[in-house]
């Protein structure tokens, strides 16, 4: 069972995994904040850094709490966004002179889409379908683009904003 730390009265669970960094969030499922930590990393390291998001984490919670509850995507939207990746994916391949071994939709909690450079192959978030077309394309070049380059350097971002100027408002639509 994981360790409840109570701070400015919000209860935060404690888990410790095998992670590189300290990660605080709200779960979606039950409304209640998770501070996962590395094993190396001491109890007062936990409560220092959920201390120091404690304004973040109020307002996430008050935010989540006005939500409703996100609705399941259905199989006609699966299928609709299939039609759109099919039909933006050769498009962006050629573009960027680039061809994915092979592309799939998942259901995603924190991504919109990610690339595996080895195989060549790409996900994408079903939550896709519930974004404008522009926020589509974008997630759509900016994976093939790292087939390009693997990482999220300068680089990177220099090949994306040749072909979306405006990637940074797109990124924001797409957090909202």
């Amino acid at each position: 069972m994981a360790k409840v730390l109570l701070i400015n009265d919000i209860p935060i669970e404690l888990e410790r995994k095998r992670v590189r960094n300290l990660r605080l969030y709200v779960s979606q499922k039950d409304l209640r904040a998770h501070l996962t930590i590395p094993f190396y990393a001491s109890e007062k390291d936990a409560v220092e850094f959920a201390g120091s998001k404690i304004q973040w984490l109020k307002k996430t919670l008050e935010q989540m709490k006005a939500k409703p509850p996100v609705a399941e995507i259905s199989k006609n939207e699966i299928e609709e966004l299939k039609k759109i990746i099919s039909n933006l994916l050769p498009e962006w391949e050629f573009r960027l002179g680039v061809q994915a071994k092979k592309w799939k939709l998942r259901k995603m909690k924190s991504q919109w889409g990610n690339c595996k450079i080895k195989t060549g192959e790409i996900t994408f978030s079903t939550n896709l379908i519930k974004k404008p077309m522009r926020c589509i394309e974008y997630v759509v070049a900016h994976e093939l683009a790292h087939l390009l380059v693997a990482n999220h350097s300068a680089k990177f971002y220099a090949v994306i904003a040749k072909h979306f100027p405006y990637w940074k408002e797109i990124r924001k639509e797409l957090n909202k």
